[in-house]
């Protein structure tokens, strides 16, 4: 029977990374067609403003020459009919010229609505698409890890709300790495792409000033690769399956004092053990938040972690000297503190405890607490 259920989980998990590679396939090339048209729209609303000025000026050619017509017609015995002849060409050649411009401005318009129509459906179907593919990759992680972890202890009754917990906690983790990407290197990207555009047109006008704008450029190049290989960092540290925990906290310390010149006072009290991979994930991301909350939040350039290894737990201290904030409030109303929530639920799906001590300009204390019984959190 068991090996049955593997055969059917092993074929589920196929069937949904094939469909979760045709969902990115989709997503990808919805979002180049939707550039390729946005860029045709550009092209369009160009050609639109050119004929309609080219419009104007046939309108404006047009009414002289139909004055002249008028002219010439009532005046005939005064002009020769050659001169009639040519002013009556004249007039429909510019006429005719005329309809050509406005039956092509009018097809131009009708294919500039068609494409945004197409743009705003394109934009939904993207937006889907990855909504779809965050939902398909949540299930692959689950079944490839996360519901075995949480049979091995977990009675029947308290799956359901714990799987609840990690969906919050992923969730909420995605939405933190969508702004950080947001906010950091999608903003700095647009900025370097307008900068390039500056750059190319001082090519043919200010030479001189290409060097200094490259220079520019180039740091801005740097700090956003910067930005994104701590992004991938923080997305699952590779120190963490190779090097152990606490050289992972170690290495991500170290990265976070120098990008935000904030020093980190690591210590580590009784002796390293490992951990179960669920729970090292969960203390590292939640030790995370805390630290990015005293970035965001704290005002201060200190911060002390502390690690305590006992035989029944391990405990995350996190201790800043900043401005502190009443706690109480903070999980009444929670608006700017959500990662605090998604701390708390992280460590009580293994039956932890998270304890925050602060108060305004007095700075702030949180303790993570897991136990770690041989059966439920040593490996």
């Amino acid at each position: 029977m068991t090996d049955r259920l593997g055969i059917i989980i092993s074929n589920t998990l196929n069937a949904i990374e094939s469909s979760k590679e045709e969902i990115f396939y989709i997503a990808e090339t919805t979002r180049a067609e939707n550039e390729r048209l946005k860029q045709e729209s550009s092209q369009i609303k160009g050609e639109i403003l050119r004929i309609i000025d080219d419009v104007d000026k046939y309108q404006k050619l047009e009414r002289r020459l139909r004055q002249r017509l008028m002219e010439v017609s009532r005046d005939f015995g005064n002009y020769s009919e050659k001169v009639m002849l040519d002013t009556y060409t004249q007039t429909k050649d510019v006429q005719v010229q005329l309809q050509l411009l406005q039956s092509q401005e009018n097809q131009l318009r009708s294919r500039r609505d068609e494409i945004e129509r197409s743009l705003k459906q394109m934009e939904k179907t993207i937006v889907r698409a990855e909504t779809l593919l965050n939902q398909v990759t949540l299930a692959i992680n689950l079944l490839h890890g996360g519901i075995a972890e949480l049979n091995h202890n977990n009675p029947p009754e308290n799956r359901q709300e714990t799987a609840l917990k990690i969906i919050r906690a992923q969730d909420e983790e995605r939405r933190r790495i969508a702004r950080e990407i947001h906010d950091g290197p999608a903003q700095n990207l647009a900025n370097i792409v307008l900068r390039l555009e500056i750059t190319e047109k001082l090519l043919a006008l200010d030479p001189n000033r290409v060097r200094t704008e490259i220079s520019d450029l180039k740091g801005l190049v740097r700090a956003n690769l910067k930005d994104i290989r701590r992004i991938i960092f923080d997305l699952r540290p590779i120190a963490l399956d190779q090097q152990g925990f606490i050289s992972a906290l170690d290495r991500y310390l170290i990265n976070f004092q120098e990008t935000y010149s904030i020093i980190c006072d690591f210590q580590v009290l009784g002796k390293e053990r490992n951990l179960l991979p669920a729970i090292e994930v969960a203390l590292f991301r939640s030790l995370q938040e805390g630290m990015t909350n005293i970035a965001k939040h704290a005002h201060t350039n200190w911060a002390r972690i502390l690690i305590v290894y006992e035989d029944s737990q391990i405990t995350i201290q996190i201790t800043d000297r900043g401005n502190g904030f009443n706690v109480d409030d903070a999980f009444i109303n929670p608006g700017d503190h959500f990662g605090l929530i998604g701390m708390k639920e992280r460590i009580e799906m293994f039956k932890g405890q998270m304890k925050i001590k602060s108060s305004p300009l007095k700075g702030t204390t949180v303790k993570l607490i897991i136990p770690t019984s041989n059966e439920e959190g040593w490996e």
